[in-house]
């Protein structure tokens, strides 16, 4: 008899050493960006993708506009600078654009397209204000030389990286939210947006 009440308590010790394990590993981790949303419909997503890729696109070639004005060896004349800035001011402005209708759209977005706008938001208002004070710095100064010597190769800096950062962060989190919706697929948590 009292064999078997210490092989009961060490059976119960046992399952009780074990459960915790097992249930810590059964938990649920909280994504930052949610995969599904019940008022996202297949169509809204899909523009809003094509919207967030084409901002992707877009900071990459206000990137490629600038990334020449930073290096300072290279003497650019002032209208090629100001040409440089204009093309790179007009792709901003197209990201604004969009990024305003990705807001109009946000109640039928999905929770990682609602993440991933608010996130890239604020790099969108910097490059604005950084690129206006760089096109008021040439065209106050037009000498290659005092625009070498004051914030202006700062402020392209400045432009270059969060550009370059707001394109790495939209293709990082669709790939990763691609990615994600397609091991759901797999599990079978959810039917495929196109099936």
């Amino acid at each position: 008899m009292h064999a078997r009440i210490l092989r009961t308590a060490g059976f119960v010790m046992f399952i009780s050493l074990i459960m915790p394990a097992g249930r810590l590993f059964a938990i649920k981790i909280g994504r930052t960006f949610g995969i599904s949303s019940k008022a996202a419909n297949w169509a809204d997503t899909e523009k809003a993708a094509h919207l967030l890729n084409q901002m992707q696109t877009l900071a990459l070639k206000a990137s490629k506009q600038v990334g020449p004005l930073r290096v300072q060896e290279v003497q650019l004349n002032w209208q090629e600078q100001a040409s440089r800035l204009g093309n790179a001011k007009w792709d901003i402005n197209r990201i604004g654009a969009d990024l305003l209708r990705l807001g109009r759209m946000k109640k039928e977005l999905e929770p990682w397209q609602q993440s991933l706008a608010a996130k890239v938001t604020p790099d969108v208002h910097e490059m604005v204000y950084q690129m206006d004070q760089a096109i008021r710095d040439v065209k106050t100064d037009q000498s290659s030389v005092v625009l070498a010597m004051g914030e202006y190769p700062q402020t392209i800096n400045m432009i270059h990286q969060q550009a370059d950062r707001m394109a790495g962060t939209i293709g990082t989190v669709t790939r990763y939210a691609s990615a994600a919706q397609r091991l759901a697929v797999l599990e079978g948590r959810t039917a495929s947006p196109r099936s």
